[in-house]
């Protein structure tokens, strides 16, 4: 009889390292009151956060080399527990496993060193009217009749009644019947594991020849009986197995879909097998394999199959529950639990835990959900007791600082935040109580502004913590020294902090929505001027800075004299400094006469702008000494007011009216006597049109003498005429 979990003291626990799942990966699982807790779809409950061990069978129950263990599926026998012992060929039926009133029985068929001869997997079936459950189990055995004869490969699966009063209790009397098995076929030596399909159809690790096999009994023969020749036998001769002595090739069917999963052991692979889908069937009645009269022998070829996983360790123990495959592996002691694709020939996800097992072999997941398994060498049954995991967040309640939040269950430094990161009360500090919001939570926050002083660019200032363009402006605008560009790397410090400064002098460049109106640098490029309060385009600091303004306060254009003075006439002289503020072509008057000091083509050009001058005609700006308008260097009689012109330089004016003006102003002449300024050909001073004799300068008219004499004789003959006259009358 095996007790319950603390039998001698035996109780065994592993605290299996608590496993954290991907927190971001997690399926999200209701956690208030009103909506209750659900399991999250990957998470295997088999294992929870962590399990004890709990031995339920051993020596003391007459376990010897254990192989592998089914639950009782009649519902009138919950908890009745069957394992199945290589050594003695037996079965060990522990009834109320696990409870407080458990007790066992040890069953040996009076046949089993043939019929259950290095039995090595059971697998129960369908529901029998005479014998309850049938069962049916594989033997690694070639037939000696536990040593008692030469192999002769004459084995395979034995088909068994389930109910007491006929299993190990029929046929048992020496030289009777066989026994109380119901049926055998012995196409299969060595055989590894077994699996249930429908009806008596059972599939078979046949380790002999490496290959899958699909037993059909059909109608059992009774108990103790031998005629097998209604038996139908199909060999899966694509399905390639690899057999590792003693350690068996558990395989469990799904019955939902058809998917037969396979431990191929030596092969270190778990395969899927489609046993619904479509295969070529070909009759091999008569092959050597045949090892007697059967309904049919046939080979199947071109089924549908896939490796579910490889790489492990000398897989053996199989089970199945609600879309979990578990796998034990004999080579390491572990089981991994597949959770599986919704075809069931893929993995969602998978997770493995380590057991105490020297051997592991069969595994069975019981009536309340547990995970059994068989250690075949230390001779006992484990009961897998999974912690209490009330979010499911596998961490055990004990330990679970947040048992009801399955996200969160650990709080190391007491501060109110989590162990645990990707949640909203994740403690990125778990060690240092702190009590920071933002960026980290719960880690130290020297200055209170909720920023860890991680990753608070300033740690000793509470109205600024964070500075993106790490340009030393904090990015608070309501802070300490705000940068007013906060995604920009800037240096600026007076309009605006930490915006681009380009000529690094203080004060940020223009941008659109911040000009020089606001405050930006009007000279951006320039390092000495920055502010142009009359915005004409002259910087506000003196000379000598780039572009001083020498007006600041009033807008101007002038660039000559002062620099941003107001400049009327456009010319590039400040009005303050333009003589002529609305002449553009003229702007200076050195002489101060009032013509400018520029030359022709500019307007009143002065022609002595070093010297003050009057002159008005002709040549501007010049001395006139007499007040005519001309100047005194073009005057021809610079003294004189009427006159000032001599064109043909004889000294007389042009001008006329005067006692010296030129009576032949075109023609230089120097007669004074007669007329003034004509040509005088003979120097006498008479012009040669009234001098009689223009090459005779001592005389200039004709003698009077002859004219004195006509005169007087005319004026004898008037006389004469005169007197003749009077005389006549």
């Amino acid at each position: 009889m095996s007790e319950s979990t603390t039998r001698n003291g035996k109780t065994s626990i592993l605290l299996v390292g608590i496993f954290l799942i991907g927190i971001l990966g997690q399926v999200s699982i209701a956690t208030s009151a009103e909506e209750g807790i659900s399991q999250p779809d990957t998470y295997i409950v088999q294992f929870g956060p962590g399990f004890a061990e709990t031995e339920i069978a051993s020596v003391s129950d007459d376990l010897d080399v254990p192989r592998d263990l089914e639950f009782h599926p009649s519902p009138a026998r919950q908890n009745e527990l069957w394992i199945v012992n290589r050594a003695t060929d037996s079965v060990t039926i522990v009834h109320n496993a696990g409870q407080t009133n458990q007790l066992s029985e040890h069953r040996l068929d009076s046949n089993r060193n043939h019929f259950m001869e290095e039995v090595s997997a059971i697998a129960f079936g369908d529901w029998h009217e005479e014998f309850d459950y049938q069962f049916a189990t594989a033997q690694e055995s070639r037939n000696t009749y536990n040593g008692q004869g030469d192999p002769n490969d004459f084995m395979g699966p034995a088909l068994w009644p389930s109910s007491l009063s006929h299993f190990a209790e029929e046929n048992q009397e020496p030289g009777g019947l066989l026994g109380s098995h119901i049926d055998m076929l012995h196409e299969s030596p060595l055989g590894m594991g077994i699996a249930h399909d429908s009806e008596n159809v059972y599939w078979y690790y046949d380790g002999y020849y490496g290959e899958l096999v699909r037993y059909d009994f059909q109608e059992d023969h009774d108990t103790g009986e031998d005629d097998h020749s209604d038996g139908k036998v199909r060999r899966y001769s694509d399905i390639s197995l690899t057999r590792v002595p003693g350690v068996p090739g558990h395989m469990e069917m799904n019955h939902d879909n058809g998917i037969l999963y396979i431990a191929d052991t030596g092969a270190g692979r778990i395969i899927w097998v489609n046993t619904d889908g479509p295969g070529v069937t070909t009759n091999i009645m008569g092959d050597e394999t045949q090892m007697e009269p059967l309904a049919e022998y046939s080979e199947v070829t071109g089924v549908e199959w896939g490796i579910l996983d490889s790489g492990l360790s000398f897989p053996s123990g199989i089970a199945l529950h609600q879309g979990v495959l578990f796998v034990s592996q004999n080579g390491n002691g572990k089981i991994t639990g597949y959770n599986l694709d919704d075809d069931g020939k893929g993995v969602a996800r998978s997770r493995t835990v380590s057991t105490n097992a020297g051997s592991i072999m069969g595994l069975e997941v019981g009536p309340s959900g547990k995970l059994w398994y068989v250690d075949s060498q230390n001779n006992q049954v484990i009961r897998m007791d999974p912690y209490e995991d009330t979010d499911f967040d596998e961490v055990r309640d004990s330990l679970d600082v947040y048992p009801n939040n399955s996200l969160l269950w650990s709080d190391s430094d007491g501060d109110g935040y989590a162990d645990q990161s990707g949640t909203e009360i994740s403690d990125d500090c778990p060690e240092i109580a702190g009590t920071s919001t933002s960026g980290y939570l719960g880690c130290t926050d020297s200055d209170g502004d909720s920023w860890a002083d991680a990753l608070d660019q300033y740690p000793s200032d509470g109205s600024q913590w964070v500075d993106s363009d790490s340009d030393g402006y904090g990015d608070n605008q309501t802070g300490t020294n705000p940068d007013r560009c906060p995604s920009v790397e800037g240096y600026s410090e007076f309009d605006r902090m930490g915006c681009p400064d380009a000529d690094e002098d203080g004060y940020s460049d223009p941008s659109e929505d911040w000009g020089t109106e606001q405050g930006a640098d009007a000279f951006p490029a320039r390092d000495t001027q920055w502010s142009d309060s009359d915005s004409d385009g002259f910087g506000d600091n003196p000379s000598p800075a780039y572009l001083s303004d020498d007006c600041p306060s009033v807008s101007g254009t002038s660039t000559q004299d002062l620099l941003g003075c107001r400049d009327s006439d456009g010319d590039g002289w400040s009005d303050e400094g333009d003589v002529f503020e609305d002449d553009p072509s003229q702007w200076t008057d050195n002489d101060e006469d009032g013509y400018g000091d520029n030359p022709s083509p500019a307007s009143i050009p002065d022609y002595c702008p070093n010297e003050w001058g009057n002159s008005t005609a002709s040549l501007l700006g010049c001395p006139d000494s007499d007040g005519d308008g001309w100047s005194d260097i073009e005057d021809s009689h610079p003294e004189n007011s009427q006159l000032w012109s001599d064109g043909d330089g004889d000294t007389y004016a042009d001008q006329p009216g005067t006692e010296l003006s030129d009576d032949c102003p075109g023609i230089y002449g120097t007669s004074s006597e007669d007329r003034i300024g004509c040509l005088d050909s003979d120097g006498d001073g008479w012009s040669d049109e009234g001098d009689y004799y223009p090459s005779d300068s001592s005389r200039h008219s004709k003698s009077l003498l002859p004219v004195i004499l006509i005169v007087a004789i005319s004026a004898l003959i008037v006389s004469v005429v005169a007197f003749v006259a009077i005389r006549r009358k």
